[in-house]
């Protein structure tokens, strides 16, 4: 029988279906694949964050550390927002760091250290002439 003759029931088995489909189980999928994406967002951003701030506690340290042996009171208090960016993204200068703080610990000269913090790009605090 075609479509044409207007009777549906012989071409749908006898069941016609007036209106849009009802997607219950594929909404229901999204909207769990959204919280889930949504959970592993929060999640990567808490532990980024934790990260950070182990690496800038150690930061913070080495500055502290610096400022008492070498009397270098610019060294003193929190880092600027410029070198605790370029701290973070630098893996060269986070070594580097870890490396002048345990030279430091162990009685090196402060003019040592500063040296080789310049080798590492380590953005030094200018003194004042």
């Amino acid at each position: 029988m075609s479509v044409a003759s207007g009777d549906l029931g012989d071409v749908t088995g006898g069941h016609i279906k007036i209106g849009i489909a009802h997607h219950y189980v594929r909404n229901a999928v999204i909207g769990t694949a959204a919280i889930v994406v949504g959970l592993g967002v929060i999640a990567f951003s808490s532990y980024s964050s934790r990260q950070d701030a182990a690496k800038l506690a150690r930061l913070e340290a080495f500055r502290g550390a610096y400022a008492d042996k070498c009397e270098a009171a610019d060294f003193g208090g929190e880092a600027s927002p410029v070198l605790r960016d370029t701290f973070l993204r630098s893996d060269r200068l986070q070594d580097a760091v870890a490396k002048q703080h345990a030279a430091l610990e162990a009685g090196a000269p402060c003019d040592e250290i500063a040296r080789s913090l310049k080798t590492a790009d380590f953005p030094m605090v200018a003194k004042a002439p």
